[in-house]
């Protein structure tokens, strides 16, 4: 094999090998469960748990917006050891309650009403960060449903 020809397969080899790499990155960062992990050091079961619905808002460069993914689950055990769960809502940074916030901010991204999680039967627990973003997870113990509500400043 002649130098030339050498060149060509190593060019070849190399976009194979950084387009996978690219791949494997992309896919990382675009888990919802790495993105739990980076923002919140919250860690999702992935064996456990299945997406059954997202919506999201159009995020800026810097992430900001709303995000909300409904995840049904298989073992309860883990979902329960996951928090301190709370039968009671609290209020958040710019709400009265917990269910207030959710509805605005599910509105404000165009989720129909019977993608909604059924507050009565729901436990939550929540968390805030220095930068005003918000997390609120419910548990849904009778449909077997973990809803993530998140709002990025």
């Amino acid at each position: 094999m002649n130098r030339k020809n050498r060149i060509i397969v190593i060019i070849i080899f190399m976009i194979i090998v950084f387009s996978l790499l690219g791949i494997i990155i992309y896919n990382n960062l675009t888990n919802y469960s790495n993105v739990l992990k980076v923002n919140w050091n919250i860690e999702l079961q992935k064996k456990s748990v299945e997406e059954v619905y997202n919506a999201s808002s159009d995020t800026n460069f810097h992430g900001d917006g709303i995000r909300y993914h409904v995840f049904s689950y298989k073992n309860e055990d883990e979902i329960k050891e996951m928090f301190e769960w709370s039968l009671e809502e609290k209020e958040t940074i710019y709400y009265s309650s917990y269910s207030e916030s959710i509805n605005n901010w599910l509105s404000e991204i165009k989720v129909t009403k019977e993608n909604y999680p059924d507050y009565s039967n729901c436990k939550y627990w929540y968390n805030k960060q220095d930068d005003n973003s918000e997390i609120i997870i419910l548990w849904d113990n009778i449909e077997n449903k973990l809803y993530i509500v998140e709002s990025f400043l």
